[in-house]
């Protein structure tokens, strides 16, 4: 375990950003991992199985770029996210809201087998000194050091309330890009994505590859290769549901889906008479 200070040519540059710099910074793995590229992926601790395969699933995207992942070692998403990028073979960094040292000696259940993994593939890293014991306002303060560390965050599921509303409002405030997976509507497990969405505050996130094309690390569609036919058939003409079922010839839950996704993103937009068209 190493501590950085701001003044030490170890001491990951993009933490720098933050207003008060952890003074210093504890590293428990490859001090190297924590200034590398990477993106934060954070959400609840209740968290869905769709939750969960989004999480594991972008985690593994960004893994196979390259991308280190970033998340808080909580139980749910954060896990979830730091599992699927070590089950890629990348690399990943938890930032704790506590010291490492005590951390070690008290983690239990789903996580602990990860902590040796985390550790030979990435970092354990704290702004606390190794026996400090977690408070309610150092997972706040973390929560900046995660938005810190990373070039984008990536907040998947979140209720009302949800801690990583506060690491998004972080991202924010830090200037990083910010996106938000789009949940169903009504579930309880994405009101604090979907709001984020719907005021604008972060981007709609409806691919793993769009979060690398994003980071420049992935080309766009050249032109002529396939388009979604959902936004072709809209492009032409508003429809109803049933129409454009009609027209794309897919299932009407997986169209019902699809829309809900295309009109968060703000791709498509509603008429009063309850068509769709494409946004202009």
């Amino acid at each position: 375990m190493i501590a950085f200070t701001p003044r030490d040519t170890g001491y990951p540059p993009r933490a720098l950003a933050l207003k008060h710099p952890p003074d210093p910074l504890w590293i428990d793995g490859d001090p190297a991992s924590v200034a590398a590229r990477s993106v934060a992926i954070v959400g609840t601790r209740r968290m869905t199985a769709y939750g969960e395969r989004v999480a594991r699933e972008l985690a593994d995207t960004c893994a196979g770029a390259g991308l280190v992942v970033v998340s808080g070692f909580a139980q749910g998403i954060d896990s979830a996210a730091h599992r699927g990028a070590l089950d890629a073979g990348g690399r990943t960094v938890a930032v704790l809201g506590e010291g490492i040292a005590l951390f070690l000696a008290t983690v239990r259940g789903r996580r602990r087998p990860l902590v040796p993994r985390i550790r030979a593939n990435g970092a354990l890293v704290s702004e606390y000194a190794p026996n400090f014991c977690a408070q309610s306002w150092t997972f706040v303060r973390r929560n900046a050091t995660i938005a810190a560390l990373a070039e984008a965050v990536v907040v998947i599921e979140a209720g009302e309330r949800s801690g990583a509303l506060i690491t998004a409002e972080d991202a924010r405030r830090l200037g990083r890009p910010l996106f938000a997976i789009p949940g169903p509507i009504g579930s309880a497990a994405s009101v604090g994505t979907n709001s984020l969405i719907a005021s604008g505050q972060a981007r709609a996130l409806v691919s793993t590859e769009a979060l690398l094309d994003g980071l420049g690390l992935f080309a766009r569609a050249a032109t002529g290769s396939a388009a979604d036919p959902v936004l072709e058939a809209l492009s032409m003409e508003a429809l109803d549901a049933d129409a454009l079922r009609r027209r794309v010839r897919i299932t009407e839950g997986e169209l019902a889906e699809r829309l809900m996704r295309l009109v968060l993103a703000g791709s498509i937009t509603k008429t009063p008479d309850g068509r769709y068209r494409g946004a202009r």
